[in-house]
């Protein structure tokens, strides 16, 4: 019976969680959302390819510019640092966005965030004729953050992936230094 008590407190109180953080994303701001974000954590829907590693922290600097958003990146990609620099046009929704590229694109879609601390971002992208997406979580800071990376967490299982998948990435700041 306790049990059963606690698991209908946390289902309310996550659902009264969801509830504001739904209102915030109704209003979303670019603007309030530009500036520098670290790349703490993703889980990909993908099958995994051979054994795990470790990836560095990549960053990404987020500037409006007219009706756009200037993307600049680092990440870390089979063990070097890619740098790339891209113009995104706002999508269909407040917190949409997408990226127009020759191979069809990403679309990126801001799955929560309170502009401050965290953003949690789910990247669309095709691959083989499928698509397929990596949701990943942002911090302000290159610290983790433990309720954020709770909040991730929770929203991997929400889109269907598994806790298993999610992987953090290294303090290992060699790609993030490279961002101007």
């Amino acid at each position: 019976m306790r049990g059963e008590v606690l698991a209908a407190l946390l289902g309310l109180f996550v659902a009264l969680a969801a509830g504001v953080e739904d209102l915030s994303l109704k209003d979303f701001d670019f603007a309030q959302f530009s500036g520098i974000w670290y790349e703490i954590a993703f889980a990909p829907n993908l099958e995994p390819q051979g054994s795990p590693r470790t990836k560095k922290m990549g960053a990404v600097m987020v500037e409006q510019e007219g009706p756009h958003l200037a993307l600049a990146s680092v990440s870390d990609h089979v063990s070097r640092c890619v740098k790339e620099k891209s113009q995104a046009v706002k999508g269909d929704a407040p917190r949409k966005f997408k990226l127009p590229m020759e191979s069809g694109g990403k679309e990126v879609t801001v799955v929560a965030t309170d502009c401050k601390t965290y953003a949690i971002m789910n990247v669309v992208f095709r691959k083989g004729g499928k698509a397929h997406s990596v949701l990943k979580l942002y911090s302000r800071m290159v610290e983790h953050n433990e309720k954020a990376t709770d909040r991730f967490l929770v929203k991997a299982l929400e889109h269907g992936l598994s806790a298993v998948g999610v992987q953090l990435l290294s303090k290992d700041l060699t790609c993030v230094n490279l961002l101007p």
